[in-house]
């Protein structure tokens, strides 16, 4: 019964987290995604969540400190970028104090598409 309730949860404030974000949309296929053609003055950027994470935890993706997707098994990030400089980071739910946080600095150029995929490493969560 607890497994069936985290697992409700987690879909619930992925579905919920997605509506809440403009520009958010996750995709249950890695390569299989689109998105809108970008502005003349935005990036694209994708952020892939490796299978090495299981069933039982949630990638949570921000930009800048703000949220804008918690990833599922099979789920992927897709989304623009302004030009400019932002800071990408990922954790992981529910043992983010284990894993930590993994975070990129990047600057971002129009036109440009920047893909990382988060994964583990030595045991903490990698922005790979």
């Amino acid at each position: 019964m607890k497994r069936e309730s985290y697992h409700l949860y987690v879909l619930l404030v992925a579905i919920c987290t997605c509506f809440t974000f403009a520009g958010c949309q996750t995709s249950n296929s890695a390569s299989g995604t689109s998105m809108a053609a970008a502005s003349k003055n935005a990036g694209h950027l994708t952020v892939r969540r490796a299978a090495k994470f299981g069933s039982r935890i949630a990638l949570h993706v921000s930009i800048d400190g703000a949220q804008v997707a918690l990833l599922g098994q099979g789920q992927s990030y897709n989304g623009t970028l302004s030009a400019g400089e932002h800071v990408i980071s990922v954790n992981a739910t529910p043992s983010q104090a284990r894993g930590g946080t993994a975070t990129k600095r990047l600057k971002v150029e129009s036109g440009q598409t920047y893909s990382f995929t988060a994964t583990w490493t030595n045991g903490r969560v990698a922005l790979m």
